[in-house]
Protein backbone atom coordinates (compact mmCIF):
# COMPACT_ATOMS: atom_id res chain seq x y z
CA UNK A 1 0.00 0.00 0.00
CA UNK A 2 1.46 3.38 -0.92
CA UNK A 3 2.59 5.59 1.93
CA UNK A 4 0.98 9.00 1.78
CA UNK A 5 3.12 11.88 2.98
CA UNK A 6 1.86 15.35 3.71
CA UNK A 7 3.49 17.52 1.09
CA UNK A 8 4.27 20.18 3.70
CA UNK A 9 6.44 17.75 5.71
CA UNK A 10 8.51 16.26 2.88
CA UNK A 11 11.88 17.87 2.25
CA UNK A 12 12.97 18.05 -1.39
CA UNK A 13 15.97 15.84 -2.27
CA UNK A 14 19.28 17.67 -2.45
CA UNK A 15 21.12 15.42 -4.87
CA UNK A 16 21.32 16.13 -8.59
CA UNK A 17 20.96 13.50 -11.30
CA UNK A 18 21.92 13.13 -14.99
CA UNK A 19 18.30 13.53 -16.13
CA UNK A 20 17.97 16.79 -14.19
CA UNK A 21 19.16 18.69 -17.26
CA UNK A 22 16.22 17.58 -19.42
CA UNK A 23 13.80 20.33 -20.50
CA UNK A 24 10.90 20.74 -18.07
CA UNK A 25 8.33 19.79 -20.73
CA UNK A 26 10.03 16.44 -21.35
CA UNK A 27 10.39 15.74 -17.64
CA UNK A 28 6.67 16.45 -17.17
CA UNK A 29 5.76 14.10 -19.99
CA UNK A 30 7.85 11.33 -18.43
CA UNK A 31 6.44 11.77 -14.95
CA UNK A 32 2.82 11.98 -16.10
CA UNK A 33 3.18 8.50 -17.56
CA UNK A 34 3.81 7.19 -14.04
CA UNK A 35 0.41 8.16 -12.67
CA UNK A 36 -0.80 10.20 -9.71
CA UNK A 37 -0.02 7.64 -7.00
CA UNK A 38 3.57 7.03 -8.11
CA UNK A 39 4.27 10.76 -8.41
CA UNK A 40 3.03 11.61 -4.92
CA UNK A 41 4.44 8.50 -3.25
CA UNK A 42 7.90 8.24 -4.77
CA UNK A 43 8.84 10.12 -7.96
CA UNK A 44 8.87 13.54 -6.32
CA UNK A 45 11.62 12.37 -3.95
CA UNK A 46 14.06 11.18 -6.62
CA UNK A 47 15.87 14.49 -7.07
CA UNK A 48 15.38 18.22 -6.51
CA UNK A 49 14.47 18.81 -10.16
CA UNK A 50 11.70 16.21 -10.05
CA UNK A 51 10.55 17.67 -6.75
CA UNK A 52 10.02 21.05 -8.39
CA UNK A 53 8.32 19.59 -11.45
CA UNK A 54 6.01 17.47 -9.29
CA UNK A 55 4.82 20.63 -7.54
CA UNK A 56 4.15 22.52 -10.77
CA UNK A 57 0.36 23.09 -11.16
CA UNK A 58 0.63 22.14 -14.84
CA UNK A 59 1.42 18.58 -13.74
CA UNK A 60 -2.01 18.21 -12.17
CA UNK A 61 -4.44 19.13 -14.92
CA UNK A 62 -5.42 15.45 -15.17
CA UNK A 63 -5.87 13.30 -12.05
CA UNK A 64 -6.87 9.67 -12.51
CA UNK A 65 -6.52 7.38 -9.51
CA UNK A 66 -8.10 4.32 -11.20
CA UNK A 67 -10.64 3.71 -8.47
CA UNK A 68 -11.57 0.06 -8.02
CA UNK A 69 -14.97 -0.57 -6.37
CA UNK A 70 -13.48 -3.57 -4.54
CA UNK A 71 -10.31 -1.86 -3.37
CA UNK A 72 -9.48 -1.44 0.32
CA UNK A 73 -7.23 1.52 -0.50
CA UNK A 74 -10.02 4.10 -0.79
CA UNK A 75 -8.84 6.15 2.21
CA UNK A 76 -5.28 6.34 0.87
CA UNK A 77 -6.49 7.29 -2.61
CA UNK A 78 -8.66 10.05 -1.19
CA UNK A 79 -5.68 11.55 0.63
CA UNK A 80 -3.60 11.42 -2.53
CA UNK A 81 -6.46 13.02 -4.45
CA UNK A 82 -6.61 15.97 -2.06
CA UNK A 83 -2.87 16.52 -2.39
CA UNK A 84 -3.13 16.45 -6.20
CA UNK A 85 -6.10 18.84 -6.26
CA UNK A 86 -4.28 21.30 -4.00
CA UNK A 87 -1.22 21.22 -6.23
CA UNK A 88 -3.32 21.92 -9.34
CA UNK A 89 -4.06 25.42 -7.99
CA UNK A 90 -7.26 25.68 -9.99
CA UNK A 91 -5.86 24.33 -13.27
CA UNK A 92 -7.54 20.93 -12.96
CA UNK A 93 -9.29 19.83 -16.17
CA UNK A 94 -10.05 16.14 -15.68
CA UNK A 95 -10.46 14.03 -12.55
CA UNK A 96 -11.75 10.64 -11.43
CA UNK A 97 -12.88 10.30 -7.80
CA UNK A 98 -14.29 7.49 -5.67
CA UNK A 99 -15.79 9.35 -2.73
CA UNK A 100 -18.71 11.75 -2.42
CA UNK A 101 -16.74 13.61 0.26
CA UNK A 102 -14.32 14.78 -2.43
CA UNK A 103 -17.03 16.29 -4.63
CA UNK A 104 -17.36 19.63 -2.85
CA UNK A 105 -13.62 19.68 -2.10
CA UNK A 106 -12.96 19.67 -5.82
CA UNK A 107 -15.82 22.02 -6.66
CA UNK A 108 -14.48 24.64 -4.25
CA UNK A 109 -10.95 24.52 -5.70
CA UNK A 110 -11.34 24.38 -9.45
CA UNK A 111 -13.84 25.80 -11.91
CA UNK A 112 -11.89 24.86 -15.04
CA UNK A 113 -12.59 21.13 -15.14
CA UNK A 114 -13.98 19.67 -18.34
CA UNK A 115 -14.27 16.01 -17.29
CA UNK A 116 -15.56 14.52 -14.03
CA UNK A 117 -15.76 10.80 -13.28
CA UNK A 118 -17.46 9.33 -10.19
CA UNK A 119 -16.79 5.67 -9.38
CA UNK A 120 -18.62 3.82 -6.61
CA UNK A 121 -19.29 7.00 -4.65
CA UNK A 122 -22.42 5.55 -3.05
CA UNK A 123 -25.45 7.76 -2.52
CA UNK A 124 -24.57 11.23 -3.76
CA UNK A 125 -28.20 12.37 -3.77
CA UNK A 126 -28.23 16.17 -3.69
CA UNK A 127 -24.44 16.41 -3.91
CA UNK A 128 -24.41 17.74 -7.45
CA UNK A 129 -27.17 20.27 -6.78
CA UNK A 130 -24.65 22.62 -5.17
CA UNK A 131 -21.42 21.35 -6.72
CA UNK A 132 -22.61 21.75 -10.32
CA UNK A 133 -22.65 25.53 -9.91
CA UNK A 134 -18.85 25.40 -9.92
CA UNK A 135 -18.64 23.29 -13.10
CA UNK A 136 -19.52 25.86 -15.82
CA UNK A 137 -17.10 24.37 -18.37
CA UNK A 138 -17.93 20.71 -17.77
CA UNK A 139 -18.22 18.72 -21.00
CA UNK A 140 -18.27 15.14 -19.68
CA UNK A 141 -19.80 13.63 -16.55
CA UNK A 142 -19.45 9.89 -15.99
CA UNK A 143 -21.03 8.25 -12.93
CA UNK A 144 -20.52 4.52 -12.30
CA UNK A 145 -22.10 2.69 -9.35
CA UNK A 146 -23.08 6.09 -7.95
CA UNK A 147 -26.62 7.19 -7.15
CA UNK A 148 -27.71 10.68 -8.15
CA UNK A 149 -31.23 12.04 -8.24
CA UNK A 150 -33.34 13.71 -10.91
CA UNK A 151 -32.69 16.99 -9.10
CA UNK A 152 -28.92 16.44 -9.39
CA UNK A 153 -29.32 15.82 -13.11
CA UNK A 154 -31.40 18.96 -13.58
CA UNK A 155 -28.78 21.03 -11.76
CA UNK A 156 -26.01 19.65 -13.96
CA UNK A 157 -28.08 20.47 -17.04
CA UNK A 158 -28.75 23.99 -15.78
CA UNK A 159 -25.22 24.91 -14.70
CA UNK A 160 -23.21 22.90 -17.26
CA UNK A 161 -24.47 24.10 -20.67
CA UNK A 162 -21.45 22.63 -22.49
CA UNK A 163 -22.16 19.06 -21.36
CA UNK A 164 -21.92 16.68 -24.32
CA UNK A 165 -21.37 13.28 -22.70
CA UNK A 166 -23.24 11.82 -19.71
CA UNK A 167 -22.90 8.37 -18.17
CA UNK A 168 -25.23 7.11 -15.44
CA UNK A 169 -24.36 3.42 -15.23
CA UNK A 170 -25.62 1.05 -12.53
CA UNK A 171 -26.80 3.98 -10.44
CA UNK A 172 -29.11 1.85 -8.29
CA UNK A 173 -26.33 -0.63 -7.48
CA UNK A 174 -24.90 1.89 -5.02
CA UNK A 175 -27.95 2.10 -2.75
CA UNK A 176 -29.17 -0.58 -0.35
CA UNK A 177 -32.82 -1.49 -0.62
CA UNK A 178 -33.42 -0.40 -4.21
CA UNK A 179 -34.81 -2.75 -6.81
CA UNK A 180 -34.86 -2.40 -10.55
CA UNK A 181 -38.54 -1.44 -10.58
CA UNK A 182 -39.39 0.94 -13.39
CA UNK A 183 -38.73 4.62 -12.80
CA UNK A 184 -38.46 7.38 -15.43
CA UNK A 185 -37.39 10.15 -13.06
CA UNK A 186 -33.74 10.26 -14.14
CA UNK A 187 -34.61 9.82 -17.82
CA UNK A 188 -37.13 12.67 -17.82
CA UNK A 189 -34.63 14.94 -16.06
CA UNK A 190 -32.07 14.20 -18.78
CA UNK A 191 -34.64 14.87 -21.51
CA UNK A 192 -35.65 18.26 -20.13
CA UNK A 193 -32.25 19.60 -19.02
CA UNK A 194 -29.54 18.22 -21.35
CA UNK A 195 -30.54 19.10 -24.93
CA UNK A 196 -26.95 19.26 -26.23
CA UNK A 197 -25.97 15.70 -25.32
CA UNK A 198 -24.14 13.65 -27.97
CA UNK A 199 -23.34 10.60 -25.87
CA UNK A 200 -25.53 9.00 -23.18
CA UNK A 201 -25.02 5.75 -21.27
CA UNK A 202 -27.80 4.38 -19.04
CA UNK A 203 -26.62 0.85 -18.38
CA UNK A 204 -28.79 -0.94 -15.80
CA UNK A 205 -31.18 2.01 -15.57
CA UNK A 206 -34.86 1.58 -14.58
CA UNK A 207 -36.25 3.79 -17.36
CA UNK A 208 -39.17 2.63 -19.53
CA UNK A 209 -40.23 3.43 -23.08
CA UNK A 210 -41.81 6.64 -21.76
CA UNK A 211 -38.45 7.89 -20.52
CA UNK A 212 -36.68 6.74 -23.67
CA UNK A 213 -39.20 8.54 -25.87
CA UNK A 214 -38.65 11.73 -23.87
CA UNK A 215 -34.87 11.42 -24.27
CA UNK A 216 -35.11 11.00 -28.04
CA UNK A 217 -37.36 14.07 -28.22
CA UNK A 218 -35.36 16.21 -25.79
CA UNK A 219 -31.83 15.26 -26.91
CA UNK A 220 -31.98 15.45 -30.72
CA UNK A 221 -28.19 15.48 -31.18
CA UNK A 222 -27.54 12.06 -29.61
CA UNK A 223 -25.22 9.86 -31.65
CA UNK A 224 -24.56 7.12 -29.08
CA UNK A 225 -26.91 5.56 -26.53
CA UNK A 226 -26.27 2.65 -24.16
CA UNK A 227 -29.44 0.92 -22.90
CA UNK A 228 -27.98 -2.40 -21.79
CA UNK A 229 -29.80 -4.16 -18.94
CA UNK A 230 -32.67 -1.66 -19.05
CA UNK A 231 -36.44 -2.19 -19.06
CA UNK A 232 -37.13 -0.67 -22.47
CA UNK A 233 -38.80 -2.59 -25.31
CA UNK A 234 -37.23 -1.87 -28.70
CA UNK A 235 -39.38 -4.23 -30.77
CA UNK A 236 -41.84 -1.65 -32.16
CA UNK A 237 -41.81 1.86 -33.60
CA UNK A 238 -39.65 3.21 -30.76
CA UNK A 239 -36.96 0.66 -31.53
CA UNK A 240 -37.02 1.57 -35.21
CA UNK A 241 -36.67 5.24 -34.31
CA UNK A 242 -33.69 4.48 -32.08
CA UNK A 243 -31.94 2.54 -34.82
CA UNK A 244 -32.58 5.34 -37.31
CA UNK A 245 -31.67 8.24 -35.04
CA UNK A 246 -28.75 6.77 -33.05
CA UNK A 247 -25.51 5.86 -34.82
CA UNK A 248 -24.09 3.78 -31.95
CA UNK A 249 -26.93 2.01 -30.14
CA UNK A 250 -26.39 -0.62 -27.44
CA UNK A 251 -29.63 -2.51 -26.86
CA UNK A 252 -30.95 -4.03 -23.59
CA UNK A 253 -29.71 -7.57 -24.26
CA UNK A 254 -26.32 -6.66 -25.73
CA UNK A 255 -23.25 -8.01 -23.95
CA UNK A 256 -21.60 -5.96 -21.20
CA UNK A 257 -18.28 -7.79 -21.33
CA UNK A 258 -16.57 -4.60 -22.54
CA UNK A 259 -17.81 -2.65 -19.50
CA UNK A 260 -15.04 -2.18 -16.95
CA UNK A 261 -17.34 -2.92 -13.99
CA UNK A 262 -19.10 -5.83 -15.66
CA UNK A 263 -18.59 -8.28 -12.78
CA UNK A 264 -19.96 -5.77 -10.29
CA UNK A 265 -23.19 -5.07 -12.16
CA UNK A 266 -23.81 -8.76 -12.82
CA UNK A 267 -23.76 -9.41 -9.10
CA UNK A 268 -26.54 -6.86 -8.57
CA UNK A 269 -28.40 -7.77 -11.74
CA UNK A 270 -28.49 -11.37 -10.59
CA UNK A 271 -30.08 -10.30 -7.31
CA UNK A 272 -32.63 -8.11 -9.09
CA UNK A 273 -33.73 -10.92 -11.37
CA UNK A 274 -35.91 -12.16 -8.48
CA UNK A 275 -39.28 -10.64 -7.70
CA UNK A 276 -39.69 -8.79 -4.38
CA UNK A 277 -40.59 -11.82 -2.26
CA UNK A 278 -38.01 -14.10 -3.85
CA UNK A 279 -35.39 -11.43 -3.29
CA UNK A 280 -36.21 -11.26 0.42
CA UNK A 281 -35.95 -15.07 0.57
CA UNK A 282 -32.62 -14.81 -1.22
CA UNK A 283 -31.30 -12.39 1.40
CA UNK A 284 -32.69 -14.52 4.22
CA UNK A 285 -30.92 -17.60 2.86
CA UNK A 286 -27.65 -15.69 2.78
CA UNK A 287 -28.22 -14.58 6.38
CA UNK A 288 -28.92 -18.13 7.53
CA UNK A 289 -25.83 -19.39 5.72
CA UNK A 290 -23.62 -16.79 7.42
CA UNK A 291 -25.14 -17.61 10.82
CA UNK A 292 -24.50 -21.33 10.34
CA UNK A 293 -20.93 -20.66 9.29
CA UNK A 294 -20.37 -18.59 12.42
CA UNK A 295 -21.86 -21.31 14.61
CA UNK A 296 -19.68 -23.99 13.03
CA UNK A 297 -16.71 -21.70 12.80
Amino acid sequence: MPIVHKSSTIEPPLQSAPWAELPVEITMDILQRLGTIEIVDSAQRVCSTWWKVCHDPAMWRVIDLKYDPNSDMRGVLNKICRIAVDRSQGQLLKISIGSKDLLNYIADRSSQRRHLRLVNCGNVAGGLVSAAKNFPLLEELHAHLTFITAEDIESVGRYCPLLKSFTLNASRCSTIGYSLSTDDGQALAIATSMPELRHLALLLNPLTNVGLQAILDGCPHLVSLDLRHSNVDLEGDLGRRCRQQIVDLKQPHDSTQDYEFDSKIHYYYGCWSYDEYEYQDYLSNIGRYIDSENENG
